[in-house]
């Protein structure tokens, strides 16, 4: 522990000697001049974030993020180390978990044609948001809800993907087993 000469050395507004309060490995969207990209996020605290991706970011940028369910927040970029970087919020940003919704892997908006096979059919449509565990598809006529199929989205193939619902013209596929946060930045980064 440093005593108080010590931490008086530090610029009232420096934060580093406070600890990060959640170590975490999720899925996050940062958003750069409009454009939705996949990043890991690997430590967060009130006031800041650091992330881990190969994404186009430059020391001193705004940008904005969010995981799970949450609205975006909106921050700069402190510090940019290869593939990682850090953001400092521009408002404090409460971090705790809500008790009212269980985690849900963050949406990142995402636009490419998908085709979709089922029943010995393929259905082209396009690719609305994506997420670790599914894809939200704009289809030109329904695909049924509880329909087995594969898809077909950005040069990847998804066999086993469930509807789980449909909106209209929209369906939610949910995958036979969860994307790596590579495999979801490998198609959101490169589009």
């Amino acid at each position: 522990m440093q005593d108080q000469s010590q931490l008086q050395c530090y610029p009232q507004h420096d934060r580093r000697r406070i600890e990060r309060s959640i170590r975490t490995f999720r899925p996050a969207c940062i958003e750069i001049a409009g454009k939705a990209y996949a990043a890991t996020m690997k430590d967060c605290s009130d006031y800041g974030c650091g992330f881990d991706g190969e994404i186009p970011i430059t020391k001193g940028e705004t940008v904005r993020y969010r995981w799970g369910s949450r609205p975006f927040v909106t921050a700069n970029v402190v510090w940019v180390d290869g593939t990682r970087f850090g953001l400092e919020n521009e408002l404090p940003c409460e971090i705790a978990p809500s008790d009212a919704f269980p985690y849900r892997s963050v949406r990142i908006p995402f636009e490419e044609t998908a085709a979709v096979y089922f029943g010995g059919r393929c259905i082209v449509g396009s690719a609305r948001n994506i997420a670790q565990k599914g894809f939200c598809i704009t289809t030109p006529e329904p695909v049924p809800t509880g329909c087995l199929s594969t898809l077909e989205i950005g040069g990847a193939v998804f066999e086993n993907a469930t509807v789980r619902w449909t909106d209209g013209d929209q369906a939610g596929f949910a995958l036979d087993k969860p994307m790596s946060i590579p495999t979801l930045a490998s198609l959101t980064n490169s589009t």
